[in-house]
């Protein structure tokens, strides 16, 4: 919950950002403003900007993935929570009816474990969650950037020896390189 609080925060911020300063920004820059701040807002739509339509499927396929792990351990953490309960209430008419793949009963302690093991991987699910959020935006934004690098053919390379007098004897490595337009 605080995470989602933490996203509305930093979004309205966002929005507020025109208000307090007038800056000139190159068509450039505007294009790469809107295209960060729709792959913030809907998912995958950074990359469909960029019509880099190939990757819209990977990230929504990643956030659907991390949703269906985060539903399904939740659900088993419950399980595995509820009926740790019956079994620590001290209560003899609720007893624990979980079993394993051998049809044996769970113990007090194989309970508290398995909710646990569940809990930690639906928290690790809600971080691959995020991540691959996070990764989507970064991709949308550094793509952005890309569309207006200048990648003519016009680059070299060279490899030129340092001509320093005063080495003493020591040897030195220098590689430079020259992007030319």
């Amino acid at each position: 919950m605080r995470a989602i609080t933490s996203l509305t925060f930093l979004f309205l911020a966002s929005l507020f950002e025109g208000f307090s300063q007038e800056i000139k920004l190159s068509e450039n820059q505007v294009r790469v403003k809107k295209t960060t701040k729709w792959a913030m807002i809907l998912p995958s739509s950074g990359q469909v900007i960029n019509q880099k339509y190939w990757k819209a499927p990977i990230v929504l396929g990643g956030l659907g993935t991390s949703v269906y792990f985060i539903i399904d351990n939740s659900a088993e953490m419950n399980v595995f929570l509820e009926n740790w309960g019956f079994e620590t209430d001290n209560d003899p008419m609720t007893t624990s009816s979980l079993r394993d793949n051998n049809g044996n009963l769970y113990s007090t302690t194989d309970l508290k474990d398995g909710a646990y093991f569940y809990r930690r991987n639906r928290d690790l699910s809600i971080l691959s969650f995020f991540g691959v959020y996070l990764l989507s935006v970064i991709d949308a934004n550094v793509d952005a950037h890309l569309k207006f690098f200048d990648a003519s053919e016009d680059l070299s390379m060279r490899v030129i020896p340092p001509t320093q007098k005063n080495t003493r004897g020591v040897w030195q490595v220098g590689l430079t390189l020259k992007i030319c337009k």
